[in-house]
């Protein structure tokens, strides 16, 4: 996937080097003519400028899977140990789901040092208060994450949004 986002940068940056060039230089006198009109021109610097944010648009998101994809490395008994950050990030999921029975949450984990961050950003639910929650997510994510994965948690950061919407049964 990482290739095809390298090729695709590549081509678009291509593509908006001939257009640049042939807005700048001219178009050959051999192509059509109305393309070498004002018109034409404007056209052509249109299609660059455009493939230009597609280039760049393409080069960010290349950007952040690679950096998504840095695993974490950690020594192991018989050899190194590494646990991509997007495995920490379906486990926390899957811990907030199944034991605390949230939803619409976003969870980013951030590697440090000696272990991770991570940062939780969800809705608050009608029933919980924030601070208990945040001491029980707190502490389940440390707790689990580390016995787990072998990786300390660094801190845990919760941030709320709003309120949660009430489910369908409660209303």
């Amino acid at each position: 996937m990482t290739f095809l986002y390298g090729l695709g940068c590549l081509i678009l940056l291509g593509g908006v080097g001939l257009a640049v060039f042939l807005g700048l230089a001219g178009i050959p006198s051999s192509w059509t003519a109305g393309a070498t009109t004002a018109g034409g021109r404007a056209v052509i610097a249109v299609l660059g400028v455009a493939a230009l944010g597609a280039a760049l648009s393409l080069f960010a998101q290349l950007m952040e899977r690679l950096a998504a994809d840095r695993s974490i490395r950690r020594p192991g008994p018989r050899g190194e140990i590494a646990i991509a950050p997007r495995a920490v990030r379906e486990l926390a999921a899957g811990l907030l789901s199944r034991r605390l029975g949230l939803s619409g949450y976003r969870i980013s984990v951030v590697p440090k040092t000696e272990g991770v961050y991570i940062k939780v950003t969800l809705g608050l639910p009608p029933e919980e208060e924030a601070p208990r929650l945040a001491e029980r997510l707190q502490e389940l994510l440390t707790q689990e994450l580390e016995a787990k994965t072998g990786l300390p948690v660094e801190e845990v950061d919760l941030v709320i949004r709003g309120m949660a919407r009430p489910s369908a049964e409660e209303g």
